[in-house]
């Protein structure tokens, strides 16, 4: 009896089923890694500029201390909701030109990879070792090494969003997308520059990430369905 139910459904149709969850929570990552990635890159934003006076750098710390804290917490799990998703909406068996796909993967990985410097960064500003406080020389280190990865960072989605291929339903949407891409990419670029932006332009570059990671996860989505009902 219990064989006689199971076998009333194919394999196939099990195994696609199974597929086709796997694809929808892969791009349900993938958007979600960016939202946490813009907010993170929101609140480093809003840090103020370290002072020049050895006092007042010790200050710094603490008066930016909600900012670095969930900066890095929220970049943790950027980094691996955003990898996990990347590797499986575009992986080997992705869509697209191989070579696009490929760059545009190494890139993101470059960009994680900053990430992760960045929220250990970090993690050494805000956390106490030992009870031992650091040392002004060490902070001015450690937040130029957070200013140098988020410059990192950037710079690779530049590429990614100049190169992934992103998957549209017709030809004006493939141009949009691509247009949207190119557009989104030079802000990115500009953006690895924060240092030299103002605060309202660095707040508008973060969250210009969040919402081309949306873009392209809503279209791997779609892509999906469409998939599932051929």
């Amino acid at each position: 009896m219990n064989g006689a139910t199971a076998s009333a459904i194919p394999l196939p149709v099990i195994e696609r089923a199974g597929r086709d969850r796997g694809a929808v929570a892969f791009a349900w990552l993938w958007i979600a890694g960016a939202l946490l990635a813009s907010v993170a890159l929101a609140l480093l934003a809003t840090v103020p500029a370290l002072p020049t006076t050895a006092d007042a750098v010790a200050l710094w710390v603490d008066d930016a201390s909600f900012q670095l804290t969930w900066a890095g917490e929220l970049l943790f799990f950027a980094t691996i909701a955003w990898g996990t998703g990347a590797a499986g909406a575009f992986g080997a068996h992705g869509r697209g030109s191989p070579l696009r796909r490929t760059t545009a993967l190494v890139a993101l990985g470059v960009a994680l990879i900053a990430f992760v410097v960045v929220l250990l960064a970090l993690g050494r500003l805000v956390y106490p070792v030992a009870d031992i406080e650091l040392a002004v020389e060490t902070i001015v280190l450690l937040e130029s090494v957070v200013i140098g990865a988020v410059h990192l960072a950037l710079l690779g989605l530049g590429v990614v969003a100049f190169t992934l291929p992103v998957p549209a339903r017709s030809t004006g949407a493939r141009r949009a997308t691509v247009a949207a891409g190119v557009a989104l990419g030079v802000l990115f670029l500009v953006g690895s520059y924060p240092w030299l932006l103002p605060m309202w332009l660095n707040l508008v570059v973060a969250g210009a990430v969040g919402c081309w990671g949306a873009l392209v996860g809503i279209a791997v989505l779609v892509r999906d369905r469409d998939a599932a009902r051929s």
